[in-house]
C-alpha cells in the first residue's frame, strides 16, 4: 500500500462524526454473517464488531499492510481478518459491505457479480463508490481510481452483474457539501493529492457533518459518493 495514501486514510479515521453518519446508512442491514470488502484502516470494522445482530464478520483487503494494521488494532471473537481478493471468497453472507473499493478494480462488473453471488436470499449488499465522473481529479488518479459513477452507470452495471438474479435496488447520492468542496479543492484549486488535509477534515467533521446529517436525508441530486442498496430477493 502507498504509505502516503495509507496515512491519509488513517487521518480520515479520526472523522468520528462522518464515520458515524456513514455507518448509520447501512447499520440496518448488518446482521448474521457479514463480509466487509476492504478493511482499510478499520474505521468501519470497529463499528461492525460492535453491531448487536452480527454473528460473524469476514473482513478482507488486497493490501497486506491494511490487514496487518487492523489485526494489530482490532480484536474480537466474531472477526476474521484476511488478506484476500473478493473474487476468492467462497462463503455466503447475510450482508456484504463494500465502501470505496469498486472504483479501484478494473473489472468492476466481475467483482460486483461475485459480491451479488455471495449474498444469501434476503441478504443485502451496501455499495458506496465515488460519484460523478466530472469530479475525477489527480486525487482519484493517484489513489488508484479507474472511474467515478452516477446512478444510471451504476444501475446498468448492477443489471449486467446480476444477470438473471432478482434484486431490489435503491440508490441515492451522499454528502453534497463534500462534493462541492472536493470540486473546488481538487478540480479548481488543483490541490496536490498528498497535501495535508487534516485541518480541513477536522473542521468539516466537527462543524458541517452534524448539521448536514440532519438536513440531507438521502435526497440530494448529487454528492461526493453514490450509495446503492442491493437486496437479493428471496
Amino acid at each position: 500500500m502507498d504509505t502516503a495514501l495509507f496515512e491519509s486514510a488513517a487521518g480520515m479515521a479520526d472523522a468520528a462524526n462522518y464515520a458515524d453518519w456513514t455507518f448509520s446508512l447501512f447499520a440496518p442491514y448488518v446482521r448474521g454473517d457479514v463480509l466487509e470488502v476492504g478493511c482499510g484502516v478499520g474505521t468501519f470494522t470497529r463499528l461492525l464488531v460492535a453491531a448487536p445482530a452480527v454473528r460473524r464478520i469476514l473482513s478482507i483487503d488486497v493490501s497486506p499492510e491494511a490487514v496487518a494494521y487492523c489485526r494489530a488494532a482490532i480484536s474480537h471473537p466474531s472477526l476474521e481478518l484476511k488478506h484476500a481478493d473478493v473474487r476468492d471468497v467462497p462463503d455466503a453472507f447475510d450482508a456484504v459491505i463494500c465502501m470505496n473499493v469498486l472504483e479501484h478494480i478494473q473489472d468492476d462488473e466481475g467483482a460486483l457479480r461475485h459480491m451479488i453471488e455471495r449474498l444469501r436470499p434476503g441478504g443485502t449488499l451496501f455499495l458506496l463508490v465515488p460519484a460523478h465522473q466530472a469530479l475525477y481529479s489527480e486525487f482519484d488518479h493517484e489513489g488508484g481510481h479507474y472511474r467515478r459513477y452516477n446512478k444510471r452507470h451504476m444501475r446498468g452495471l448492477i443489471d449486467r452483474a446480476a444477470r438473471a438474479t432478482p434484486l431490489a435496488v435503491r440508490q441515492f447520492y451522499f454528502n453534497s457539501i463534500g462534493a462541492l468542496g472536493y470540486f473546488v479543492v481538487y478540480r479548481i484549486l488543483k490541490k496536490p493529492p498528498r497535501a495535508d488535509a487534516t485541518a480541513e477534515v477536522g473542521w468539516f467533521d466537527r462543524y458541517v457533518v452534524p448539521v448536514q446529517r440532519r438536513i440531507e436525508r438521502n435526497r440530494s441530486p448529487f454528492g461526493i459518493s453514490l450509495v446503492s442498496v442491493i437486496t437479493k430477493e428471496r
